[in-house]
């Protein structure tokens, strides 16, 4: 009997001290995804405006708890980086949220016959809550 108590201490510590899994994976936190976007045409306020516009309708996707798209705000600051145009910030539920939303048949469409023709770059930053 001590000896079966005894592996049953052993395991249990074990699993304590090394867990098998990882504990940011499975804190499965909110997801910030963050889009910085330099147009064709850059400074043209009609093609911000047009890019906005197909934006915003993006807002109402399933797993998204918040969306803002806005406009560069000129800096003098040397830590700004103010040569983008457009900004999105998307905060979803999960990661599993993040693929639906990138994956949803509505995000693709407007993506691709709305948004990519005004766009000659992007750049993507996506980060989770601890």
């Amino acid at each position: 009997m001590k000896k079966r108590s005894l592996s049953l201490l052993v395991w249990l510590a074990a699993m304590l001290l090394f867990p098998t899994h990882n504990a940011v994976a499975e804190s499965d936190g909110k997801i910030s995804h963050v889009v910085l976007v330099w147009l064709k045409e850059s400074g043209n306020q009609q093609i911000r405006h047009e890019f906005v516009q197909a934006s915003q309708q993006l807002n109402g996707l399933p797993g998204v708890v918040n969306r803002h798209v806005g406009v560069v705000v000129p800096s003098d600051r040397v830590i700004v980086d103010d040569t983008f145009d457009v900004a999105i910030t998307v905060t979803l539920e999960n990661k599993k949220a993040l693929q639906a939303y990138i994956q949803h048949p509505k995000h693709k469409k407007i993506l691709e016959q709305q948004l990519k023709p005004l766009v000659n770059r992007v750049v993507a930053y996506d980060f989770m809550s601890e």
